[in-house]
C-alpha cells in the first residue's frame, strides 16, 4: 500500500516539474528568439531619435516630454514586427504585456499616435500588472498631447489621478501631473498648470524632465506677471543639468526677468559673464543683442544704438535672422521713444519687417510690419506738411528775398551736378581689375602656346588693363611729348569752355514755381491742406499707433489752423471720442457741446447729441452763457485734479477762449503746472543738483581759461619775451576752450517737461504781444534741450547767413539801408548794464526781430563763449528796458530784423 502511495507521489511531482520546466522554456525561448531582438531594435531607434538636436523656442512654453522626431523609423518598425511575433507565436508567455507596451511606444516614436493610443488602451485593459497600468496611463497622456486633444487629455489624466488616488507612486504621480500641466498650458490655464507643476517637479524621476519642468515653470510665472517667482524658477534650472541648450536659455531668461524687475545691472552682469564663457561662442550675436537691449532698458540710447549696430554689422559673427529683425526693431524703438524721430523709426521698422524669419521665432509683441506701415505714413505726411510749409513761406517772400532764395537753390543744384561729374570721373579713372584667381586657374593648353600666351581671354584682360592705365594712347614714338604740346595748346580753350559750360548750366537750371502760392487765396488753400494733414496725423496716432496724447495734439492743431469745415467737424468728433475712451467724460462732453453748437446739422453732431442726451439748442445756449473768467476760476479751484490734469484743462480752456483776455494767463498757468508736475519726479532733485554742479564746473573752467588768456595777453605786451614763448602765448590767445558735452545730464526730460515745452511754443505763437511773453521766453530758454557745440556753431552760422533774408514779415535793415537806433541812446543802455570785472570780450553781437513799434519780439546772442554773469546782465536789461526807435519805410513803420553790436565797457 505504501509503495502505491509512493509511486503516486513520484508521478505527481514529475508531472508538476514537467509543466514548470515547459513554461520556463517557453518564456526563455520567446525572450531570446523574439523579444530580445525587439528590445534591441527599439533601443537602437530610441537612441537615434533622442540624439537629434531639439530646438527650444523661449518665446513659447517648452515641452517637458519632448515630441518625437523623424529618426529611427526603420528600427521602430523592426521592433513592432518582432514584438508582434510574441503575440502571434508566444501568446502564452509572460512577455505579452511587454510586447504590447513595446509596440505602443514604437508606434508613438514613429508618430503614428492613433495606433499607439490603441495599444496603450489594450494594455490597460488586458494587463494585471499595476505598473503596466500606470505606464499605459502615462503614455496615453502623452498621446493625447501629441494628437492635440488637450481637453480630452485633461479629462483623462484627472480621472486617472482621482480614481487611483493613494495607489500612485510618487514618481508616477509626478509624471502624470507634469503631463496634465502641459495640457493646461496649451489651453492657457496658466494658474492650474503652475499648481500641478509646483507639486510634481521635486518628485520627477528624470533629471531632464526636472530641468525642462523648472524652465516651463518660469515661463508660466512670466505669463502670470510674477517676475520674482519666474526668476527663482529659472535659477533652479541650473541645479538639474541635463542639456546645455536649456541651461543657456535659462540663464538668458533669468537675465531678461532681472531686466523686467528693473535690476539692469544684474542683467548686464549675467549677459557679460555669458559672453565670456567659451561654451557660448555660437550664441555671441544673441548675447550682444541682449546687452544692447539691457542698455536700451537703462535708457542709455546712444550706447544701445552702437551695440545694436555692432550686432547687425559684425563681420565675425553673422546674427541669426530673428536677432537681426529684433535689432532693427530695437533701433526703431530708440528713434521712436528715445529721439522722437519717427521718420527714422519708420525706416528701421521697415528693415525689421523685411527680414525673412518665421513669426514663431519672434516675440508676441513684434509688430514690425504694421508699425512700418503706420510710421511710413507718418513720414509721408510729415514730409508733405514740411513741403507745404516751405511753399507757403516762399509765397510770402518779397521779390528780392525770393530771388535770393532761388539763387541759393540754383547754387546747390550746381554743386550736386559737380559732385555727380566727379563721381563719374572717378568711376572712369578706376582700373579694370582682372580676376586673378580665375586667371591662375586657367589650364595649360597646347593650342594657346607657352604659358597660354595666345589665350583670347588673357589677351582681352591684358588689353583692358592697358587701356585703363594709359587710355587710347597712339602706338608711336615720342607720343608723350606730342601729347604735352597738344595739351598746352588747348588748355586755355578747355578752361574757357568749362567756365562757359558751368555758366550755361547755372543759367539753364529751371526751378518750378508753379506750386508756390503767391496769392492770398492760394495761401489759404495751402493752410487748409496742412490742417487736413494734421487731421490725418491725429487719426494715425489715434487708430494705428495708440498714442492718444499725440493724437490730441494734432487734432487740436487741425482745429486751430484755418481749415475746411469737414476737417474741423471730424477733429472735434475724434477729440470727443478719444477723451471718452480715455475715461475723461467731462472733456468728451465739452467737445461734444462745441461740435453740436457749431455744426448742429451734421451726422456727427447728431450722434454725440444722442450719446450724451444733448439738445442742439441746449448746446448753443450753454456755449453762449459760459463766463470764461468763472470757468477759469473753477478750474484753478478744483482740488480734485492733480497738477497735470489741471494743466491740461487750462490749456484746453485757453484754446477754446483764445480771444479772451484771460486766455494768456490760463495758458501760462498751464505751463507752470506742467513744470510742477514734472518736478514731482523723485529723481528730479538729484538731476538738477548734478546739472547745476556741471554748469558751475564748466563756468569755472571758462573763467580759468580766460585768466590764462589774460596772462598771455600781458606777456605778449612784454618786449623781453623770447620769440618761442611769444608763439606759445599767441597760440593760447588764438585758441578756444573745448566745452564739455553735458547734455546727458540734462534734467528737464520726461513727459511733463515735453508738455511744458509744447505749451510754451503754442503760447509764443498765439500770444506774441502778451505781457507774460518775456517770462515764457526765459522759461523756454531754460528748459530747451541743450545743443552740442557743433550744432550751436552750425545754428549761429545759419543765423548769420539768413539774417539778411526776410522771415515772417521782418525786413532786413541792410536791404532798406536803415539802422536800428536804441531808444534813449546806446550809451544810456550800456550804463544801465551792471558790468563788473575784466572780460576778454570787447563787444557782444545780438540779432533782434523788432515790430513796427520798435518793441523786441525775438532776440538771440550771436557771440560765442560769453561769461554767464555778463550774459545775464545784458539779458536782464534787454528784456527789462531795451527798445528801438520805429523805422519808416515807404511812408510806413515796418518790422525789422537786424544785428546790433554792444560795446563791453569795463569798470574798475
Amino acid at each position: 500500500m505504501r509503495n502505491i502511495i509512493l509511486w503516486i507521489s513520484v508521478l505527481v511531482l514529475m508531472t508538476g516539474c514537467s509543466t514548470s520546466l515547459k513554461s520556463n522554456w517557453k518564456n526563455f525561448n520567446a525572450y531570446y528568439n523574439t523579444f530580445y531582438n525587439a528590445e534591441k531594435s527599439f533601443e537602437a531607434g530610441l537612441t537615434k531619435n533622442l540624439a537629434q538636436n531639439r530646438e527650444y523656442n523661449p518665446f513659447y512654453p517648452i515641452r517637458i516630454h519632448p515630441a518625437p522626431v523623424n529618426a529611427g523609423a526603420q528600427d521602430f518598425d523592426k521592433a513592432i514586427q518582432k514584438a508582434a511575433d510574441i503575440l502571434r507565436r508566444h501568446d502564452d508567455t509572460k512577455w505579452v504585456d511587454d510586447a504590447i507596451y513595446l509596440i505602443g511606444k514604437s508606434y508613438y516614436y514613429r508618430q503614428e499616435y492613433f495606433s499607439a493610443g490603441q495599444k496603450f488602451r489594450e494594455l490597460y485593459i488586458t494587463t494585471d500588472d499595476p505598473e503596466m497600468q500606470f505606464q499605459s496611463s502615462l503614455w496615453q497622456g502623452r498621446v493625447f498631447l501629441d494628437m492635440e486633444l488637450y481637453s480630452e487629455g485633461v479629462a483623462f489624466l484627472n480621472e486617472q489621478l482621482n480614481d487611483y488616488e493613494g495607489l500612485w507612486s510618487k514618481r508616477h504621480k509626478a509624471e502624470a501631473q507634469a503631463l496634465l500641466a502641459q495640457h493646461q498650458v496649451v489651453l492657457e490655464n496658466w494658474r492650474a498648470a503652475v499648481e500641478q507643476l509646483t507639486e510634481a517637479l521635486p518628485d520627477l524621476n528624470e533629471k531632464g524632465y526636472r530641468e525642462r519642468g523648472y524652465f516651463l515653470l518660469g515661463q508660466l510665472y512670466e505669463k502670470l506677471n510674477e517676475p520674482e517667482a519666474a526668476y527663482r524658477a529659472y535659477e533652479e534650472v541650473q541645479n538639474h543639468f541635463s542639456e546645455y541648450r536649456v541651461q543657456y536659455l535659462a540663464q538668458r531668461k533669468r537675465a531678461e526677468v532681472a531686466r523686467k524687475l528693473g535690476r539692469n545691472d544684474l542683467a548686464f552682469s549675467i549677459f557679460d559673464d555669458m559672453i565670456r564663457d567659451d561654451k557660448n561662442v555660437e550664441y555671441r550675436s544673441e548675447l550682444d543683442f541682449e546687452l544692447a537691449r539691457t542698455e536700451h532698458e537703462r535708457q542709455n540710447y546712444r550706447q544701445a544704438q552702437n551695440l545694436y549696430n555692432n550686432v547687425l554689422h559684425n563681420r565675425n559673427s553673422q546674427p541669426p535672422a530673428e536677432i537681426k529683425a529684433r535689432a532693427y526693431y530695437g533701433l526703431a524703438e530708440i528713434y521712436r521713444f528715445g529721439y522722437d524721430n519717427f521718420s527714422r523709426a519708420a525706416a528701421y521698422y521697415d528693415s525689421a519687417a523685411q527680414v525673412n524669419v518665421a513669426a514663431e521665432r519672434l516675440p508676441e509683441n513684434f509688430e514690425a510690419q504694421s508699425l512700418a506701415e503706420s510710421f511710413g505714413n507718418y513720414a509721408r505726411i510729415k514730409s508733405e506738411i514740411s513741403l507745404q510749409d516751405s511753399l507757403l513761406l516762399l509765397g510770402q517772400l518779397s521779390q528780392v528775398e525770393l530771388d535770393s532764395v532761388l539763387a541759393e537753390i540754383r547754387l546747390r543744384r550746381i554743386q550736386e551736378l559737380e559732385e555727380q561729374r566727379e563721381q563719374q570721373q572717378q568711376q572712369r579713372d578706376q582700373l579694370v581689375m582682372v580676376d586673378k584667381e580665375n586667371e591662375g586657374q586657367t589650364t595649360q593648353n597646347t593650342t594657346n602656346g607657352f604659358l597660354n600666351e595666345n589665350s583670347p581671354v588673357l589677351q582681352q584682360n591684358a588689353r583692358q588693363q592697358f587701356y585703363a592705365a594709359w587710355g587710347d594712347r597712339p602706338l608711336a614714338d615720342n607720343w608723350r611729348v606730342r601729347s604735352m604740346i597738344r595739351a598746352s595748346t588747348y588748355s586755355n580753350e578747355i578752361e574757357e569752355d568749362e567756365l562757359l559750360a558751368v555758366e550755361s548750366e547755372l543759367f539753364n537750371i529751371e526751378i518750378d514755381l508753379s506750386r508756390v502760392p503767391f496769392t492770398e487765396e492760394a495761401q489759404d488753400s495751402v493752410r487748409q491742406r496742412i490742417a487736413a494733414y494734421d487731421y490725418e496725423l491725429g487719426n494715425l496716432f489715434f487708430l494705428s499707433l495708440n498714442m492718444p496724447d499725440s493724437a490730441v495734439h494734432y487734432f487740436k492743431k487741425a482745429i486751430e489752423r484755418p481749415s475746411d469745415d469737414n476737417i474741423k467737424i471730424l477733429s472735434l468728433y475724434s477729440l470727443s471720442e478719444l477723451h471718452f475712451i480715455e475715461g475723461n467724460e467731462q472733456k468728451a462732453q465739452e467737445y461734444a457741446y462745441r461740435l453740436i453748437s457749431d455744426y448742429p446739422q451734421t451726422i456727427y453732431a447728431q450722434r454725440l447729441a444722442e450719446q450724451y442726451g444733448i439738445e442742439s439748442g441746449d448746446a448753443q445756449e450753454t456755449r453762449s452763457e459760459v463766463d470764461p473768467v468763472q470757468r477759469y476760476s473753477l478750474i484753478l479751484d478744483d482740488d480734485s485734479l492733480d497738477f497735470a490734469e489741471k494743466a491740461e484743462r487750462l490749456l484746453d480752456f485757453s484754446l477754446s477762449f483764445s480771444s479772451h483776455e484771460v486766455a494768456p494767463r490760463a495758458q501760462f498757468e498751464s505751463i507752470q503746472l506742467y513744470i510742477t508736475a514734472a518736478k514731482e519726479d523723485s529723481m528730479y532733485q538729484n538731476k538738477i543738483k548734478r546739472w547745476i554742479k556741471l554748469n558751475e564746473e564748466r563756468e569755472a573752467a571758462l573763467k580759468e581759461f580766460e585768466a590764462l588768456q589774460d596772462s598771455a595777453r600781458a606777456m605778449l605786451d612784454d618786449t623781453t619775451v623770447t620769440r618761442d614763448h611769444r608763439l606759445q602765448y599767441q597760440g593760447l590767445m588764438d585758441s578756444t576752450l573745448q566745452k564739455p558735452d553735458i547734455s546727458n545730464a540734462f534734467p528737464y526730460e520726461g513727459m511733463y517737461w515735453d508738455s511744458a515745452r509744447t505749451v510754451m511754443d503754442t503760447f509764443l505763437e498765439m500770444f506774441p504781444d502778451s505781457k507774460l511773453q518775456p517770462r515764457v521766453v526765459r522759461l523756454h530758454q531754460e528748459i530747451k534741450y541743450p545743443e552740442t557745440e557743433e550744432k550751436q556753431v552750425e545754428n549761429k552760422n545759419k543765423e548769420r547767413a539768413t539774417a539778411k533774408i526776410t522771415h515772417d514779415g521782418y525786413k532786413s535793415c541792410e536791404d532798406i539801408r536803415e539802422e536800428l537806433t536804441v531808444r534813449g541812446g546806446m550809451q544810456t543802455f550800456i550804463n544801465r548794464v551792471n558790468i563788473t570785472g575784466d572780460y576778454a570780450i570787447n563787444e557782444l553781437r545780438y540779432h533782434f526781430k523788432v515790430n513796427h513799434r520798435g518793441i523786441i519780439e525775438e532776440y538771440s546772442l550771436l557771440t560765442e563763449e560769453v561769461p554767464e554773469a555778463l550774459k545775464n546782465n545784458f539779458t536782464q536789461q534787454i528784456e527789462g528796458s531795451l527798445s528801438f526807435e520805429p523805422v519808416l519805410y515807404e511812408g510806413q513803420a515796418i518790422s525789422l530784423a537786424y544785428e546790433v553790436v554792444f560795446p563791453v565797457n569795463r569798470s574798475n
